[in-house]
Formats: structure tokens, C-alpha cells, sequence
């Protein structure tokens, strides 16, 4: 259960190397942070990372196997991720990779790649998630989009569509879920400094895992459905999603 100050006391993460999910980790466990569970393909990433965690304080770490790309599993690993601790208080969705937007759009198998593990998978992880938070009764549920999504442009459309796809996909469930006890929160952040990301160009209005964790958290607490970071790529969005297509695909980003 959550602790008095509505901090999330067990913690799922599907994508365990995600350095916005471990920056999420860190700032809970400022708090009362007992249990968490990391998922993901690579275990011995994933010790490594479970280490940095128990390194945060009394945390109980453990590591289950999670790969967003084996749809005949995704949800079957979900469900025992979900089974380590008691009860999941918060479970963040982390999955995802990048691409390589000029050779992936020449290359089938790499666009499957992107689209099932930023899009299918965490998809099926999220319905499984659902149900099973549906027989505890309650619980959070934190969804890592990207403002790529918001708008998909030329310069990422495979990355961006994968995006779109998932945040879509929350955001409908969202509302199948209203009046209910389970909250499900899409953070759609800007160019974020991660070792995801380390071989793009950063670009302007660019933020951290930390910021990011920080809105996301008290997002959730104020049970907001869409977290902007920063809050100012909003009304862009907005403006872009208005201009011509003729335009549109003129810009250079």
C-alpha cells in the first residue's frame, strides 16, 4: 500500500534499465520505498541496476525477465513480475527503444522491432497489468510516452507512431477505467539525457531523468492522466498539430 504521504511503497518496472525509472526509484526512496521488482531481457544489466537500488537505502531488489518483443510471453511475465511483492502500488511502464530512423525505414525487421517493444508489448503489459490490479483492488500505473508522440514528425514518424500507438492505447484505457480505484498516468517528455539517448544530437528545451521524475510523481499524486516535462512543449504541440501538412513537412526536426 502506499504510505501516508500517498508515496508508492512496492514498485514494478517493466524496462528495469530505464535511467527515468531508476531516477523514479531514487526520489521514492526519500520516502518509505520497501519493495521493488525490475524487469527486463538483459539479467545481468539488471543485477547491476538492482544493486544501484539497494544502494538507495533498506530496499528489497529482486529481478524477473521481461521482453517486450516475445508478445506470446509478455503478459505471462507481467503477471509474475506483478507476483514478487504483496501488492503493486506503482508500476512503471519503461520499455522502449529508439531506432535508428534513417536505416530502420529501409529495413521491415527493424521496424517491427521498434513498434512491438515501444507499442505491442507494453500494450499487452498494460492489460495485464489492469487485471490483475483489478483483483488487488487498486493501484498506479505509469506510462513512459514522448512528446514524439504527441506529434509525430518526419524526421522520427517510426519512434513517434511507436509512441503514439501506446499513449493512444493508455489514454483509452484510462478512460475505461474511470471511477475506479486504478490510475493510469502517460508522461510525455521532450528530449530526455539517457544512455538511450546518447548518440543523438541533443536538441533545445532538452530535460533529465530527475525532472522527470519529479513532475511524474507529482502528477500522480495530483491524479493527472497526461504529464507534459516540460509543462511548455504543450501549447507547441498544440500549434504544430494545427499547421498544414504542406508545412508540416517542411520543418527541420
Amino acid at each position: 500500500m502506499n504510505d501516508s504521504f500517498k508515496k508508492p511503497q512496492n514498485v514494478v518496472v517493466l524496462g528495469g534499465n530505464s535511467d527515468i525509472a531508476f531516477a523514479i526509484l531514487k526520489e521514492l526512496a526519500r520516502h518509505r520505498l520497501e519493495k521493488v521488482v525490475l524487469a527486463g531481457p538483459n539479467q545481468t544489466t539488471l543485477h547491476q541496476r538492482a544493486s544501484m537500488v539497494s544502494d538507495l537505502g533498506k530496499i528489497e531488489v529482486q529481478v524477473a525477465t521481461f521482453d517486450a518483443t516475445d508478445l506470446a510471453q509478455v503478459a505471462a511475465q507481467t503477471e509474475l513480475a506483478m507476483s514478487i511483492v504483496p501488492t503493486v502500488d506503482l508500476l512503471i511502464i519503461a520499455a522502449g527503444v529508439l531506432g535508428d530512423q534513417p536505416s530502420d525505414e529501409m529495413d521491415p525487421a527493424s521496424v517491427s522491432k521498434v513498434l512491438t517493444t515501444n507499442f505491442t508489448g507494453p500494450a499487452v503489459a498494460l492489460t495485464a497489468t489492469v487485471e490483475r490490479m483489478k483483483k488487488q483492488g487498486f493501484g498506479s500505473i505509469l506510462v513512459l510516452s514522448s512528446v514524439a508522440g504527441a506529434k509525430v514528425r518526419r524526421s522520427n514518424f517510426i519512434y513517434g507512431s511507436s509512441k503514439a500507438g501506446l499513449d493512444a492505447f493508455a489514454l483509452g484505457f484510462s478512460d475505461a477505467l474511470w471511477n475506479t480505484p486504478i490510475q493510469i498516468t502517460v508522461v510525455r517528455p521532450g528530449f530526455v539525457k539517457t544512455k538511450m539517448t546518447e548518440s543523438a544530437k541533443s536538441v533545445p528545451m532538452s530535460t533529465t531523468p530527475d525532472k522527470v521524475a519529479l513532475a511524474a510523481l507529482r502528477g500522480i499524486e495530483l491524479g493527472k492522466e497526461i504529464i507534459w516535462v516540460p509543462q511548455s512543449f504543450r501549447p507547441i504541440i498544440f500549434a504544430l498539430r494545427h499547421l498544414p501538412r504542406s508545412i508540416n513537412r517542411r520543418l527541420p526536426f
